[in-house]
């Protein structure tokens, strides 16, 4: 899955130096930035992720995870909506934010019964928060 890491200050520990001081001309309170502080801050979270697309994985993922419950043709969708269907790329996409709130988020709820990879979770945060729409 996609990690994104925050940074954050707390007290001092002990024996560190003493930060009630100004520094660099800032008051105390105000946080002070470094070039590499600043560098980690705008880094791309998508830099490193795999080309993932409908044709190359999606397709596949969607048909043999999702579409038991949301394909327009599914005869038995277990209360799924029936106006959430994965039956194309335009499908998948139209519905993206919810698919990774719910397939690829931090507690995912979907598929109810579970069977998804890790690997193909971070697959999925690939293709939908990373990838082109349409694509």
């Amino acid at each position: 899955m996609l990690v994104w890491l925050l940074a954050c200050t707390g007290a001092p520990s002990e024996g560190a130096a003493d930060t009630s001081q100004e520094r660099d001309g800032a008051p105390a309170d105000t946080q002070v930035v470094t070039d590499t502080d600043a560098a980690l801050d705008t880094s791309d979270p998508c830099s490193e992720a795999m080309t993932v697309t409908w044709n190359s994985w999606g397709r596949g993922f969607l048909t043999e995870s999702c579409q038991g419950c949301h394909a327009s043709t599914a005869t038995n969708r277990y209360g799924a909506p029936e106006e959430v269907v994965f039956d194309t790329v335009d499908d998948a996409w139209a519905w993206s934010d919810r698919i990774l709130a719910r397939a690829a988020g931090e507690n995912p709820s979907m598929p109810p019964a579970g069977g998804v990879t890790d690997d193909d979770r971070t697959r999925l945060s690939w293709w939908l928060a990373c990838g082109e729409p349409g694509s």
